[in-house]
């Protein structure tokens, strides 16, 4: 158990709130609910409140506490479950392993059923308190022969379905081979996981949903993760502040495969890449690399001749799409805020309307 008394838990954990939440800045545990929201977008998972807390010196199952670590604390799970938590507001996902208890005092009267360390809370990109979507009573599976849209977006029996937990080039990114050539990284990744597993059945575990409405998913192909997959085979990054996938992704770098074997933007950056954007990969990148990866932002011409719908988002983030032959395909001209996709079903699986 913590080594520290009641009364010393409900002051710490108000501490940590009016620090770490606005809510609490505003008033407190008592007006939590005027500032902090459901989101709608756990699907068959549950949503529920969520804080952090950084008080104790030991946890409940007897470690230490160790605030850098991907654990938590609740009442609702047996000491010792991994459960695996989205952040509805930007669908990071992240495997956080519960070993202690709590929350206590008033933030648990005020219906917070998890608290997490800051390790867990950087991982799920928390800055305080907040609704998470946790796991189903009733676990959603989905299984069945998957249509592939590009390397981290499936679709099964009318299931849209994001992979969790990586970052995969779309379809219309570009990278630079050994040679300094560029090619369309992205469609290789989307071929590469249509041969390993395009004609097989998946079976996926499904909670929560990203901004653009896609279901949140972990799957495999009998016992055989297909996220890591794709990350150990060097067609993909494991997400940005999640460490599920780390050990794969170093794998595939020393090995230089996939996107590894050249230069390349990291696809989290490359819908919004300038002058300032890393480029990754190779050690030492042919020259010609910054002037391709970073010299094409305005995307002018299409990346391949496969993708040559046109889409256009706007600044509250809406999204439409014009086909060739369409009455103002001819008069969009490319640049910032437009991309280009390779099929209807890749541009209305990100939102975007006719």
């Amino acid at each position: 158990m913590r080594s520290i008394s009641k009364g010393a838990i409900c002051s710490a954990v108000a501490m940590v709130v009016v620090l770490a939440s606005n809510a609490a800045n505003a008033g407190g545990w008592d007006t939590v609910h005027r500032f902090v929201h459901r989101t709608g977008n756990c699907g068959s998972g549950k949503e529920v409140l969520a804080s952090l807390y950084t008080i104790g010196t030991r946890t409940s199952s007897g470690e230490p506490m160790r605030h850098d670590s991907l654990t938590a604390a609740s009442h609702e799970y047996p000491l010792g479950t991994s459960v695996t938590v989205t952040n509805p507001t930007n669908g990071r996902t992240c495997n956080i392993r519960i070993n202690d208890r709590g929350p206590y005092g008033k933030s648990r009267d005020t219906g917070v059923k998890i608290d997490f360390t800051l390790g867990a809370a950087r991982c799920l990109g928390m800055r305080g308190t907040q609704y998470v979507c946790l796991p189903g009573d009733d676990a959603i599976e989905v299984a069945g022969v998957p249509q592939i849209v590009d390397g981290g977006t499936i679709e099964i029996k009318g299931t849209k379905i994001r992979l969790q937990g990586i970052d995969v080039p779309e379809n219309d990114q570009v990278c630079v081979d050994e040679k300094g050539t560029g090619w369309t990284c992205g469609l290789a990744a989307r071929d590469e996981l249509i041969k390993r597993f395009g004609d097989k059945s998946w079976t996926c575990q499904v909670a929560g949903r990203d901004k653009f409405g896609r279901s949140l998913g972990s799957c495999a192909v009998g016992t055989e993760s297909v996220e890591e997959w794709i990350v150990r085979s060097g067609w993909a990054l494991s997400l940005a502040g999640s460490r599920a996938y780390e050990a794969s992704e170093a794998t595939a770098r020393e090995a230089q495969a996939g996107l590894w074997s050249g230069a390349f933007i990291p696809p989290s950056a490359w819908r919004n890449r300038n002058r300032q954007t890393k480029i990754v990969g190779a050690d030492r990148a042919p020259g010609s690399a910054t002037e391709i990866l970073l010299g094409t932002a305005a995307t002018a011409d299409p990346p391949s001749p496969e993708c040559t719908i046109k889409g256009s988002f706007s600044r509250g983030g809406q999204c439409t799409y014009q086909r060739p032959g369409g009455r103002s395909y001819a008069k969009l001209k490319m640049g910032p805020g437009q991309r280009w996709f390779c099929s209807i079903q890749e541009a209305e699986a990100v939102g975007c309307r006719p």
